[in-house]
């Protein structure tokens, strides 16, 4: 299978056991980036591994009313270090 890579913007949830106030927590918004394995209109799954025969591994699973934005990665130079 040749899969696509991409970044899946996408919300988390989260929960305060303490003295937080209800405007005090927010889902914090992430971003994730792998090979597109499956896109349904309940899940979105992508993998961050993929070995020499082309399989996928390290599943990442995001039901699709967390998902944001599907998008192709953004490529960013690598810095060379000087010694």
């Amino acid at each position: 299978m040749k899969a696509k890579l991409i970044t899946v913007e996408w919300v988390d949830t989260i929960e305060s056991s303490g003295w937080d106030k209800a405007e005090e927590i927010n889902p914090p918004t992430l971003w994730t980036t792998g090979w597109l394995i499956l896109q349904t209109d309940k899940v979105v799954k992508i993998a961050n591994t993929r070995d020499e025969k082309g399989d996928y591994y390290g599943i990442h699973a995001f039901p699709s009313g967390c998902v944001v934005n599907i998008s192709s990665p953004k490529r960013t130079p690598l810095r060379s270090s000087s010694a």
